[in-house]
């Protein structure tokens, strides 16, 4: 009943719940099990009615981080907190020296504090020709724990972000397939390589993905979730039905997926190499 979910987040331990994003819905549900309902509505532009010129008005990605909530915000083009508690939503970046982001996707938070986010202008009409659109490209970002926004890439038509166990390399996802941004000590890039060509996949394009604590990415692609080694290597697949956007993992060896006009589970096998345990 959903029209495109996407940003799922396991939030707690045995006994959490479920986050995820209705991105043209503008909404974010959370599933505990038993039932589902909105957490927060509107979780992106907030004005109505949305202008012609906003093609997803919702929040898309949705991590934890600075003690709550973190959004990659679609409809108001920026990043924003939200605290668990009182649902009070705050901007903290939306623009990098002075010009308005396009539409931020999705995110990812380090060690340290630093939240990566990718740039694209999905979430707005025209896409690439939206004459909204104020950067000339679409960018990787860092946003430092005081707020100071960095450019990671901008060479990219990014879309989904992980980030190694390490915190020394960086996923995005490219027209080209997924990319791999070495960082140094610091969090900064130090170079740019292929991490898996789409012809190696079979030509699929991908979307949101994580990282699990062996460092193997699971990546969502046409037809289920890609999983890749650190290598690079494609050492397993889940088939599901539908588009397929993002995942992410919670207890119980589980794995849930958003999937077009619905969100999914799974579960991990315990003889699958090298990945548990998960991260959540």
């Amino acid at each position: 009943g959903y029209i495109w979910t996407e940003g799922p987040v396991w939030v707690g331990g045995e006994e959490g719940y479920l986050l995820f994003s209705d991105v043209p819905g503008n909404a974010i549900h959370a599933w505990d099990g038993k039932r589902t309902n909105a957490f927060l509505a509107p979780s992106g532009y907030r004005g109505f009615p949305i202008p012609a010129s906003i093609r997803e008005a919702g929040s898309n990605g949705l991590a934890f981080g600075r003690g709550g909530l973190l959004i990659a915000d679609s409809g108001l083009r920026a990043l924003a907190r939200v605290d668990l508690a009182t649902r009070q939503k705050d901007v903290f970046a939306e623009s990098y020296q002075g010009k308005r982001f396009n539409s931020p996707n999705d995110l990812v938070v380090a060690r340290n504090g630093d939240v990566y986010f990718t740039d694209p202008p999905y979430g707005l009409t025209g896409v690439q020709t939206s004459p909204l659109r104020e950067l000339t490209y679409t960018g990787v970002f860092r946003v430092t724990p005081d707020d100071r926004v960095q450019l990671i890439a901008d060479n990219l038509f990014p879309n989904g972000i992980a980030l190694s166990p390490d915190n020394r390399v960086l996923y995005a996802t490219d027209r080209s397939g997924w990319v791999a941004i070495d960082l140094d000590a610091s969090g900064l890039p130090t170079g740019q390589r292929q991490f898996v060509a789409s012809a190696q996949v079979g030509g699929t394009g991908g979307d949101g993905m994580k990282a699990d604590s062996a460092g193997n990415i699971w990546a969502s692609g046409r037809g289920g979730i890609y999983v890749f080694s650190p290598k690079g290597e494609h050492i397993g697949f889940a088939p599901i039905a539908g588009r397929v956007s993002n995942c992410a993992f919670g207890p119980g060896r589980t794995i849930y997926v958003t999937n077009d006009t619905q969100v999914v589970r799974g579960r991990i096998r315990t003889d699958f190499p090298g990945g548990m345990p998960i991260q959540y």
